[in-house]
């Protein structure tokens, strides 16, 4: 296939019929590979995107230029991931803490995906305390503060968390008892961590199990019968892990390994991993992990006229 490409057909229109929809094609891992969100899901789409940096002159007023800066890129995380097909209609979070300060920045639960911008994010504190309730008339759930809370407050070296149920995700964590390295990606998940159901998760008191199981140095945590968490430094090394274990979930489905064991000869060494991670912590952009990546994406998006707002460098 060719490479990924967002582009608007503006050009294809007539000067009597307006422009079509903006064809938004993704390829997935799974088929059908071409993803044409409009095709896809039949709707009417806005023939002007809702773009993600909507950002007034009276917000700029009321936020610092770091807040502003991670809105756009956490608003831009969530319209990617419903791109990408890992959304689960409203549910699911993505938080980031806004750099220098303690307050995470959180969806309005009751927005889909790509309704989400970066000015109705929704602002809290650690405490669950709303500190700006954003743009739109919904709050924040209760359910994805606890999961999250529980560990920003126990990593600090993990400022966005990243938590999603996409169909492969979730059919691992409930089919797979421990998730081998079996392919390339695999390299950037270990070590992984795991924490069982206790069902929809509605109790503070479940924060201290949650923040137990996942301790540095892991990034990703597999929720077993829930779904997929990672964590980074960043909002783009977040997503470029959750895209790393998604695929290799993915890989799993497609091998048939949810259903039968992993041979152990294709379960790859410590020794070719920690090779692997060296190889690319040296060829690694100084910015950090993922920060081509996303930026690449970000500019598919801005050429599709859905205005990012990313803070490209020279």
């Amino acid at each position: 296939p060719s490479p990924l490409l967002l582009l608007p057909l503006h050009s294809l229109s007539s000067p009597s019929t307006p422009p079509p929809l903006p064809l938004l094609s993704f390829y997935s891992h799974s088929p059908p590979y071409r993803v044409q969100l409009n095709t896809m899901l039949r709707l009417p789409w806005p023939r002007v995107p809702i773009k993600i940096n909507d950002i007034t002159s009276l917000f700029r007023k009321q936020w610092s230029e770091t807040e502003c800066e991670t809105r756009c890129k956490l608003a831009t995380a969530y319209r990617l991931t419903s791109l990408f097909g890992w959304d689960e209609i409203i549910n699911g979070h993505i938080t980031s803490r806004i750099p220098d300060s303690e307050h995470l920045l959180i969806n309005p639960f009751g927005l889909h995906y790509n309704e989400i911008t970066a000015s109705n994010l929704v602002k809290i504190d650690i405490a669950g305390n709303v500190i700006d309730p954003g743009t739109s008339k919904f709050s924040f759930q209760q359910t994805g503060y606890i999961i999250h809370s529980a560990i920003h407050e126990q990593r600090p070296d993990l400022n966005t968390l990243f938590h999603m149920h996409s169909a492969a995700g979730t059919a691992v964590s409930t089919a797979v008892d421990k998730l081998h390295p079996i392919c390339q990606n695999s390299v950037y998940l270990e070590p992984i961590s795991y924490h069982p159901y206790r069902g929809i998760i509605v109790s503070e008191s479940e924060k201290e199990e949650i923040s137990r199981n996942f301790v540095a140095p892991s990034k990703c945590l597999l929720m077993r019968n829930h779904g997929l968490l990672t964590g980074g430094c960043s909002i783009e090394e977040a997503f470029f892990l959750m895209f790393m274990f998604h695929s290799v979930c993915q890989v799993y489905v497609n091998a048939g390994f949810t259903h039968r064991p992993v041979p152990l000869e294709t379960v790859l060494s410590e020794d070719i991993i920690k090779d692997s991670m060296d190889a690319v912590r040296a060829q690694m952009n100084v910015r950090g992990l993922g920060v081509g990546d996303f930026q690449a994406l970000c500019r598919q998006l801005d050429l599709a006229g859905w205005e990012t707002g990313y803070p490209y460098e020279d």
